[in-house]
């Protein structure tokens, strides 16, 4: 219930890859993508074709070209900042940073085993750039290689042990390869590395969810709210927490948080239905679709299953009385 399907979703808080911003021919400091970036990276998971490069990128000077690059990755351009970058690599293949952010690119773009490639080749040449090992660990998640990508991040981890960002990747993989004990002392050092960042508080309260350790799990994303108050995850994975508790009052205000009051009746509908509490499940479904009425097919749904359940149950009950 908690990642089943959802690589992509952990993807876009994962992917606050750092990325060359200089225009020299040496490689030098890195920066994070901006949290508008990162906002909009799922929208670009489908894989695309490339773009060939317009005439602009083909005769632009070599010592603009990254300058170029840049900029165009800022505007999200991905194609034309991967044809100006790919300049750059054809008469210096040598520049890891610039292969790197290839890799970044082909990464973003759904081309999973190109972008492997590219940090492969970053690393033969500079085996101590942890960014670029952590690049090849999140190609390798999100191709469903997760016992590959466990090893690039423990790579990381031994050669950065204070960098949160690496621990949180393998604390993340461990829980996605179904391996929650592990990840929890991962998760826990980068809430220590890193204690204003909330997205480790999300996944280690997850953790103690498949662990059904639901009052530690309350504990985890109460520490998280402390930091990220209106964090819509956070909020979401409150309660879920909660819920499971069937403390469902006090689940309701978290829900709301995390979306509408529509989707937070359904979410307290799903749980009751789980129970096999199918009126409660379907006054709950009822109530959200009272309160939007259209575009709200889930719900629908939900309902349509409740009463089926309640007719299953109640014709039971005529038979077992006929019976008698």
């Amino acid at each position: 219930m908690i990642f089943a399907g959802r690589l992509a979703k952990a993807l876009a808080v994962a992917l606050l890859l750092p990325l060359a911003s200089h225009c020299g021919k040496k490689e030098g400091p890195v920066r994070s993508l901006k949290l508008s970036e990162v906002a909009k990276l799922e929208k670009v998971y489908a894989p695309r074709k490339e773009a060939p490069p317009s005439e602009d990128i083909k005769t632009v000077l070599p010592q603009r070209a990254e300058a170029l690059g840049d900029m165009l990755l800022s505007r999200r351009d991905y194609d034309s900042s991967l044809a100006s970058y790919l300049q750059i690599l054809k008469d210096q293949p040598e520049r890891h940073d610039v292969r790197y952010k290839v890799g970044v690119i082909l990464l973003l773009s759904g081309q999973y085993e190109a972008a492997r490639r590219e940090f492969s080749r970053v690393l033969q040449g500079n085996p101590q750039m942890v960014e670029a090992r952590e690049g090849l660990g999140l190609a390798c998640l999100q191709d469903r290689q997760n016992n590959e990508a466990i090893q690039e991040f423990r790579t990381a981890v031994s050669q950065e042990p204070q960098r949160a960002k690496s621990r949180y990747f393998l604390g993340l993989t461990y829980l996605i390869a179904d391996r929650p004990r592990d990840a929890i002392p991962e998760l826990e050092t980068a809430i220590r590395l890193e204690p204003k960042n909330p997205a480790p508080y999300t996944t280690l309260g997850q953790a103690y969810l498949k662990l059904k350790n639901y009052s530690q799990a309350v504990t985890t994303f109460k520490r998280g709210l402390e930091v990220a108050p209106e964090n819509k995850k956070l909020n979401y994975q409150m309660g879920l927490a909660l819920a499971n508790q069937q403390r469902y009052e006090e689940a309701f205000p978290y829900f709301l948080k995390a979306g509408d009051e529509a989707q937070a009746y359904n979410n307290i509908g799903v749980h009751y239905f789980m129970e096999g509490k199918y009126e409660e499940a379907a006054k709950c479904f009822q109530k959200a679709l009272d309160l939007r009425p259209v575009h709200y097919q889930e719900a629908k749904i939900n309902l349509e299953r409740a009463l089926e359940k309640l007719q299953t149950l109640t014709f039971g009950k005529e038979e077992k009385g006929k019976g008698n």
